[in-house]
């Protein structure tokens, strides 16, 4: 049992002094002003230039699947034989004593999206996971989280270099809708198969699909598409396919969404923005801007902020947050984009990203504002177990 006083606390989704924070085994007791210390807590005082915020989560990582410091043996992040590889699962990839782990724990991210990659069209099923733990069933939360699907540069680049399709924005959207008619008739047939056993008919047998089981999932709307784009034209395209085919859309690092922001505004569409601070290495990142979150949070966007890590490593989630504020947005907006939002998208909400009354003890405590890049981690709480200090 702690009760940490004193300093700055991120509570509410702003900034705030004179709050007190009490734990109890692994969950937050009380949140308030001058409590009272129980007689069994730890008192942790923060001096007047600490700031204790909440554990960040980071909405779109490829921690696990490609693993940190080994090179291209520890790259399973994208299957590159064929474009639909819906089948595929993160899961059963995520390696937990990935190094990247202990990195996003000493910085005090507590939780992300482990994904698939972005080579193709449609990548796999999504996990989300704890940054710590020993065993994948330790650190996995939920390991059908949603389908990585993508569109643009990416398919169309890797299949026209093994002289196979797509080769070009045309093949890269009539293979996603080609698909995608093939799993409603899938869907369709099923339902029959499923009506006629139980009236005791035999229709024959039907052969189950787990591509298609996958895509039944986003079909049914039972998870999202977190949908790889970069540029207008195929934000536009993603957001005309959900219209279509009725499926929940996640745009992910949405490069020029802000060039479109009321656009998608108006489809309720949460955008994940990032890596922010990486090189231009492809065409479709030229038009980059570090105001892209408050340009789509002005329009009335939720926005979220990813490290897509190893592209930027997990430890510099904040870095991003920090280059919102520089392109526009507030601190106490920057900070939600890497607490509570993510976790709000990644459904996880009820015990990550933020410090109230009943959730999981999970804290970071900062030598200084945590968006001050020369401010650094001193002490990280995890699961109401002090890890790092």
């Amino acid at each position: 049992m702690f009760h940490f006083t004193g300093g700055t606390a991120y509570i509410d989704n702003k900034f705030q002094t004179g709050i007190d924070v009490i734990t109890k085994g692994k969950r937050i007791d009380k949140v308030g002003k001058n409590l009272s210390t129980p007689k069994s807590a730890l008192k942790v005082n923060l001096s007047r230039g600490q700031f204790i915020v909440p554990g960040m989560v980071d909405a779109h990582t490829h921690m696990g699947v490609y693993e940190d410091g080994v090179g291209a043996i520890g790259h399973h992040y994208n299957e590159m034989q064929e474009p639909n590889t819906a089948y595929v699962r993160a899961m059963d990839a995520i390696f937990p004593k990935d190094i990247a782990f202990e990195d996003a724990r000493e910085n005090g991210v507590v939780a992300c999206g482990s994904f698939p990659g972005s080579a193709n069209l449609f990548g796999g099923m999504c996990a989300v996971v704890k940054t710590y733990g020993d065993t994948l069933d330790d650190i996995l939360i939920a390991g059908y989280h949603g389908m990585k699907m993508a569109i643009g540069e990416n398919p169309f680049r890797v299949y026209s270099n093994q002289n196979m399709s797509p080769r070009t924005r045309l093949a890269n959207a009539g293979i996603i809708r080609k698909t995608l008619v093939e799993v409603q008739n899938y869907i369709e047939k099923r339902n029959t198969a499923t009506k006629n056993k139980s009236k005791d008919k035999d229709d024959g047998v039907f052969e189950t699909d787990l591509g298609k089981e996958h895509l039944r999932m986003l079909l049914e709307r039972k998870i999202p598409a977190r949908f790889h784009c970069h540029r207008r034209d195929d934000i536009e395209t993603a957001l005309r396919l959900s219209q279509e085919f009725n499926f929940n859309l996640v745009l992910e690092h949405c490069t020029e969404g802000y060039l479109v922001a009321d656009m998608i505004a108006k489809r309720n569409v949460t955008c994940v923005i990032g890596p922010m601070a990486t090189a231009r290495v492809k065409y479709e990142l030229k038009n980059r801007s570090e105001t892209a979150p408050y340009v789509l949070s002005k329009a009335g966007v939720n926005v979220c902020l990813m490290t897509d890590h190893p592209v930027m490593p997990i430890h510099h989630l904040r870095h991003n947050a920090a280059m919102a504020v520089r392109g526009g947005c507030t601190d106490d907006q920057a900070m939600e984009m890497i607490t509570s939002r993510p976790a709000k998208l990644l459904n996880i909400d009820k015990n990550y990203g933020s410090i109230a009354k009943g959730k999981l003890a999970c804290l970071a405590i900062f030598s200084g504002h945590p968006l001050d890049m020369r401010s650094k981690v001193d002490h990280v709480w995890i699961e109401g177990e002090e890890y790092l200090g």
